[in-house]
């Protein structure tokens, strides 16, 4: 198989709503090879909250706008369109034959206008299995990132439904952690599969450039945590070490799926709105120490953090809750299971007690995404 034959079409998140794995894999594999990117809607029933509602907002300015004028706030790489197919936040009875017609046609005009036949499909969601064998497509390659069915707000009968019925049609499976590859291997059947775990921009955390941010005003120590809050976060826990440290500042940065206004009474807490992917490295800098604190269930359990290398790419001092693939990670990772263990080890981290290893370059250069790409092309051409 030739590169002049190879063409990808990717079924996943918003491309440049938030870093995906499948997106840092893209824009190695995109400088060689085409790739038509779908924006889908996701699998959770929209709530009548600020994020959801700001969400669709997005969702719908991008479905009513053309292809072209359809550019995210960072230029696209060559060789990468992104479409938004018009779609209805819903995927049962007459709604989801809608959303299976109107996804197909604008696909299809997208592959035709750039001219790409026989693409090799690659998903992320489920709910593409309502798309194969619509585009002729080489092979299908189901990525599973996350536990889906068990994120919170999914409708989970149907999402496993939607799974299996992925699988069925699947070619290659590509996971990301141990557990989720002991749950899909009890579905499949005779497909390809391998475990990629997540990788680190090692260069982008290891040399941060400066930025001008607030969080330097913070009195020291600064303990933080950046990256998606919602309820996966442990707010138990949370409010709990916020507590027992009133001498140490907290620092969340990051989009609130659900409000933490109930941390606000706390004057040692502080939020501030995400920034950009490529001002997280140097806002790491900023903390002394960086921390996981989620809920310890099924869904947590066979998720990979894309924030674990991150975190140990800066050089700062982690604390994680015991998830099978954080624990992979110990020594470097401090992991802490009781909120006592954690209220400890944060104190002995701060007080010079408790100095965790730094992970060693050679280690970590080969989590690198541009190895995770090429090992994830390689699949894919399996």
């Amino acid at each position: 198989m030739s590169s002049e034959q190879i063409s990808f079409l990717v079924f996943a998140d918003d491309w440049g709503e938030h870093p995906s794995s499948c997106q840092h894999i893209f824009r190695h594999i995109v400088k060689d090879y085409p790739v038509v990117w779908v924006n889908t809607v996701g699998m959770r029933l929209p709530r009548l909250c600020k994020a959801d509602l700001a969400k669709g907002f997005r969702k719908l300015k991008k479905m009513l706008m053309t292809t072209n004028q359809k550019v995210p706030q960072q230029a696209l790489p060559e060789n990468l369109s992104v479409i938004q197919p018009p779609m209805i936040p819903y995927n049962k009875g007459l709604f989801r034959q809608i959303n299976r017609n109107s996804v197909i046609k604008a696909v299809k005009q997208e592959l035709e206008r750039r001219g790409l036949k026989n693409p090799i499909l690659v998903t992320t969601v489920p709910n593409a299995c309502d798309y194969i064998g619509a585009f002729g497509e080489k092979r299908v390659v189901y990525y599973c990132v996350d536990d889906f069915a068990n994120w919170p707000g999914h409708e989970k009968d149907l999402i496993l439904q939607m799974e299996k019925e992925l699988i069925r049609k699947t070619d290659v499976l590509i996971v990301v952690s141990d557990i989720l590859a002991q749950r899909i291997k009890k579905i499949a059947k005779s497909q390809k599969f391998f475990l990629l775990t997540h990788g680190v921009d090692i260069f982008r955390f290891a040399n941060p450039f400066s930025i001008r941010h607030e969080i330097v005003k913070i009195p020291r120590p600064r303990i933080g945590y950046t990256g998606l809050i919602w309820e996966r976060l442990n707010f138990q826990l949370i409010e709990h070490i916020i507590n027992k440290h009133s001498d140490y500042s907290f620092v969340f940065v990051g989009k609130e799926d659900i409000s933490v206004d109930f941390l606000k009474k706390y004057k040692n807490f502080y939020y501030f709105e995400p920034v950009s992917f490529d001002k997280v490295p140097a806002l790491l800098k900023e903390f002394d120490v960086l921390i996981m604190p989620y809920q310890l269930d099924k869904g947590t359990q066979s998720a990979n953090p894309l924030k674990l290398k991150e975190y140990l790419a800066s050089g700062k001092p982690v604390i994680g809750v015991p998830l099978k693939e954080i624990k992979k990670f110990e020594p470097y990772v401090v992991v802490a299971e009781t909120p006592e263990e954690w209220v400890k080890a944060i104190q002995d981290i701060i007080s010079g007690k408790l100095c965790p290893p730094k992970i060693p370059h050679e280690e970590l250069v080969k989590e690198d995404w541009s190895y995770k790409a090429k090992e994830f092309l390689s699949f894919c051409l399996s």
